[in-house]
This record gives structure tokens, C-alpha cells and sequence, in this order.
């Protein structure tokens, strides 16, 4: 019995290891995000045969995939194993799909990278669990191999194989990076608390009207760089920051336009109206702000989602207006605002429910399988500011059910729940403030500075500064004054002088620098919705809740 139970073990191991043709290209599937292109050849090298991987990232944000379905049972300890060689500057992600559709991923930088061949040795443990299903993993129902970000790029993956357990990893280990100080007692940089909160500069809200002023003939929308992209969230935040320091006449410029832009008989597909052909469809998230030789102002440059999430936000703004200064004079448009939130809401008949995502892409399609947490973080406090409460409970249930006990999510799945939820979920501040994946201490203009990158990740020293301003706005919430003071400090470390049309300014730029994908911004010019994160810091402001503190 022994003998046979020895080469049961050792067969199943044998199909583990050779039962898998992971070279085949046949075996793999492409997928894009809908408007970027991934081809997939199979050519000769000099070692013997290698897939060359072609793309296109388009849009803001894209993403290509090849996936090969898995048959063979999964052993943990075993890693998988390739040679990459790489002329790439965008992002490789390694996932690992469970059979009850957890995603475990490794997402890792190709630029200045694997220009020569090099091997590529990756675990289970080496992955962090990203989405679905929930955070045990079970059984290996399939491997994708993706690219994300900017750009083209062109790769190429040899002998893609299960190798054996004890080799060498080429990742470190998935899992919270703890600061050994994270409960240091008293004030100062490492225990990260300050008595006193430095006073709002008030050249940054300067720098907001400016912008209005100079950025269109009609001086309503702001855009989000000092260029020509208009964003529907980042133009909400700015009407709430407004509000908040009582420049109401700037504030309905920007309520103004969106409210007007309601048209039923609109024909024009791109248009950034909330109608078409009598249709309601919402606002897109970005549009062009004026014209340009290309695309008429106002419109979809193409590719864009009228996204639930830009809808909740302009209508947590049209709330604070009514809220501000008891004024029914958008009731139309919160209305319109709120009934579209409601119609693409997903009931799931136990308890829980979630708003669906809205038109995709130039309208191309209509929602996705699944629910968006952070958009339904938005929509929570949109119905709660507006009275349904029966929905947003449903909401909050279904977030409880999908997020709970997970350490590896986007920064603003902690950020906002504790802004959208309360005090109760105070514990969530803690997943990201302890652990260095999340927190980092960067050296700028000569001096350590602290903050927060958008996600877990130890190789990254960069700060996302929207980031830094929900953790201040989060931590003044919840009462935790002396910490909301000393990420909201933070900020003025970021301030850099700007001159419009002749007249001095101050802003914050989008990120601390260029590492972790963000070669696109401009660190020289200040971005819309970090300046709005900073004013709500200082003013110890919950753009979730309508509150001060």
C-alpha cells in the first residue's frame, strides 16, 4: 500500500510540473480593456521558441491580457517560472485566479528594465490578493500574464514553465511591511502627530480661481493640470471647496454648467451632456475643455466612461449647495443626479446591493459584471446625504461583505470608508498608517516628508498626494486631531509657487515625483483635486458627510 500511496504522490506531482503546456500559444487568450490592442506571435530565438507580445495602452489608463485556463491541481510552494526580455516602459502584472474568482496579483515596472533575457521566478506567496472571491487562496483555475499604464511596448516570454519548490524568488514576500514605530507615543515626525495645525495658505485657493478665470472663454470648468482635460470629479470637489470658503458665484459657475447641460434632445453622442436622444445617461468623466484642431470643446476625446462615481460626487456637491445656502435652485439636476444612481442600482436580494458602473467607453457598453467599491463608497454618502438610506445600507452591507479583513486594497478603500462610515470604522486607518507598503518617507527639497502611495506597494517611494489629504481629512473625522494635523502639514511641504496670466499663486502637483507610473505628471504644475484635498485638510473638512471638525 505504502508503494502505491509513494507513486500516487510522485504521478500527481508529474502532472503538476509537465501536465500544464504553458508554451503552446494556443493555449492563451487575449483580452484588452476594449480600446487598447495586444497581439500575441510566436517567434524563434536562439534558445528555441517565445511568445513576442505586441501592445497599445490607449486611454488614460489601459490594460491588455493573455490568459491560459490551468487543468492540473495547484501545489503552493511551487513557483512559475519564465525569461522575460523587455522594450517596455509600462507596468507587468503576474495574477493568479482562483476557482471561486479571487484575484492574486504581483504588479511590477518594465521601464529601464529586463532589457536582456533575465528569469522571472514567482510564488503564490509572492502575490498579494487583489479582488473577488476572498482572500483564501483554494485552487489555480488560470494564470493571466498583463500590461498596463501608458504607451506601446513589446515583450517577449520564454520557456513559461511550474518550476520546483526552494527556487530562488525573484519577489519578495507578499504582506504588511510594519514600521517598528507605528505606536510611538507622544508628538513629533515619528510618532507622526502634531500639536498644532499650520494655517490654510490661501494662494492655493487663489490658484483655483485663477484657473477658472484663465482656463475658457466661458469661465466655469476648471482643468485638472493647467491643460485641456476637464474631469467631472475633480470640477465637483472644486465646486465643494467653493462652497466651502462661501465663493458661491465661483462655485455656480461650475454647478452652472453641469446643470445646463441637461438637454433631452441632445443628438450628439459626445457631447458632455446628460441626455442622448432623450436618454439619461449621465456626465462623461473628462472631456476636452476647449477647442483644439482634433476634438470640439466639451467633448469625449474618445474611449471615456460616464462613470457612477463622477455622478455621486456632483451630486454630493449640489447637496452642499442646497445644504450651504437653502437653496432649491438645483433641484432638477440633483434629482436627474440621484433617479440615474437609483436605476443602476443592483439589488441582490440579501441585504446587499451595489450601483453598476454606468456607460462605458464612449457608450459602447453598459455597466460591468461587477460591482466598483470605490464608486460605491461615493454613492453610500450620496444617498445618505440625500435620504436613502434603505439603499445606502444596502450598499454599505455589500462592502462589508466584499472588503472586510482584506490588507491589500487601494488606499481610499480605507480612506473613504472611515469618511463615509464613521467613527466604527476607525481600526481601517490603522491596515495603512502601520505598514510601510502603503506609508513612505520621501526626501523632498532637502527634508524627510511623510505620506501615502495609492496602494501597497515596498518598492515605491513616491506619495500620492490626494492620498495624504483623505488620510488628514479621515483622522480629523474620527477625532484624531493631532494626526489629521500632521498629514495635513505634510502638504505644505508640496507648495510650489505658480504664476497665471501675470498673477502669483500657490498649488500642489499630483504626486511627490515620477515613480510608480506617473510619468505623466508634471510635477511644475499644480493638479486640481490635490489642491481641493488641501483646503478640505486644513479646514478639517468630510466631503463625504458635508461636516467640519
Amino acid at each position: 500500500m505504502k508503494i502505491l500511496l509513494f507513486f500516487y504522490v510522485i504521478f500527481t506531482n508529474f502532472l503538476f510540473l509537465f501536465g500544464e503546456n504553458l508554451n503552446d500559444i494556443k493555449f492563451w487568450k487575449t483580452s484588452s480593456d476594449g480600446n487598447s490592442i495586444i497581439t500575441l506571435e510566436e517567434i524563434n530565438i536562439k534558445t528555441g521558441k517565445a511568445f513576442l507580445i505586441n501592445y497599445q495602452l490607449k486611454g488614460g489608463y489601459g490594460w491588455v491580457i493573455m490568459r491560459k485556463e490551468i487543468e492540473s491541481k495547484f501545489q503552493k510552494e511551487i513557483p512559475l517560472i519564465f525569461n522575460l526580455r523587455s522594450d517596455a516602459d509600462s507596468d507587468m502584472e503576474i495574477k493568479f485566479i482562483d476557482d471561486d474568482g479571487s484575484v492574486f496579483g504581483k504588479k511590477f515596472s518594465l521601464k529601464d528594465s529586463y532589457k536582456d533575457w533575465e528569469n522571472i521566478c514567482i510564488y503564490l506567496a509572492n502575490l498579494e490578493y487583489w479582488w473577488g472571491g476572498d482572500s483564501k487562496f483554494n485552487n489555480l483555475k488560470a494564470i493571466e500574464i498583463a500590461f498596463s499604464g501608458k504607451g506601446t511596448g513589446k515583450v517577449m516570454i520564454s520557456e513559461i514553465k511550474f518550476g520546483k519548490a526552494g527556487m530562488k524568488s525573484s519577489f519578495e514576500l507578499a504582506g504588511p511591511k510594519l514600521d517598528q514605530d507605528r505606536e510611538l507615543k507622544g508628538f513629533g515626525f515619528k510618532q507622526r502627530r502634531d500639536k498644532n495645525l499650520i494655517p490654510e495658505d490661501p494662494l492655493v485657493l487663489e490658484y483655483l480661481k485663477i484657473l477658472q478665470d484663465n482656463s475658457s472663454k466661458e469661465k466655469m470648468l476648471l482643468p485638472s493640470m493647467e491643460d485641456l482635460q476637464c474631469q467631472t470629479f475633480n470640477n465637483a470637489l472644486v465646486a465643494m471647496v467653493f462652497i466651502l470658503k462661501d465663493e458661491r458665484e465661483r462655485a455656480e459657475r461650475i454647478l452652472n454648467f453641469y446643470a445646463n447641460a441637461t438637454d433631452p434632445n441632445n443628438e450628439d453622442k459626445l457631447l458632455q451632456n446628460f441626455f442622448y436622444n432623450g436618454e439619461a445617461r449621465g456626465f462623461y468623466q473628462h472631456v476636452l475643455l476647449r477647442d483644439t484642431q482634433y476634438q470640439k470643446a466639451y467633448h469625449s476625446p474618445g474611449g471615456v466612461d460616464r462613470w457612477m462615481g463622477d455622478m455621486a460626487w456632483l451630486l454630493i456637491a449640489y447637496k452642499f449647495y442646497e445644504k450651504k445656502y437653502n437653496s432649491q435652485k438645483y433641484q432638477n439636476i440633483i434629482n436627474l443626479l440621484k433617479n440615474l444612481l437609483i436605476s443602476f442600482f443592483k439589488d441582490n436580494g440579501d441585504g446587499t446591493g451595489y450601483v453598476q458602473h454606468g456607460f462605458r467607453n464612449d457608450d459602447r457598453k453598459l455597466h460591468e459584471d461587477y460591482g466598483h467599491h470605490e464608486g460605491n463608497i461615493d454613492c453610500y454618502a450620496a444617498f445618505k446625504i440625500c435620504g436613502e438610506d434603505l439603499l445606502a445600507e444596502k450598499i454599505k452591507n455589500w462592502l462589508d461583505k466584499e472588503l472586510n479583513e482584506k490588507e491589500n486594497l487601494p488606499l481610499d478603500l480605507y480612506s473613504w470608508r472611515v469618511l463615509a462610515f464613521g467613527k466604527d470604522y476607525q481600526h481601517l486607518l490603522n491596515i495603512v498608517e502601520y505598514d510601510f507598503r502603503f506609508r513612505k518617507i520621501i526626501t523632498h527639497n532637502g527634508k524627510l516628508v511623510m505620506g501615502f502611495f495609492h496602494g501597497p506597494d515596498i518598492k515605491i517611494n513616491n506619495l500620492w498626494l490626494d492620498g495624504t489629504g483623505h488620510m488628514a481629512c479621515a483622522y480629523f473625522s474620527v477625532g484624531d486631531i493631532y494626526r489629521g494635523n500632521f498629514y495635513a502639514n505634510q502638504y505644505d511641504q508640496f507648495l510650489i509657487d505658480r504664476v497665471i496670466q501675470g498673477v502669483k499663486c500657490k498649488a500642489i502637483p499630483y504626486t511627490a515625483n515620477k515613480e510608480g507610473g506617473y510619468d505623466w505628471v508634471d510635477l511644475n504644475k499644480g493638479f486640481v483635486s490635490t489642491c481641493a484635498w488641501y483646503i478640505f485638510a486644513k479646514n478639517r473638512f468630510n466631503p463625504l458627510k458635508l461636516l467640519s471638525y
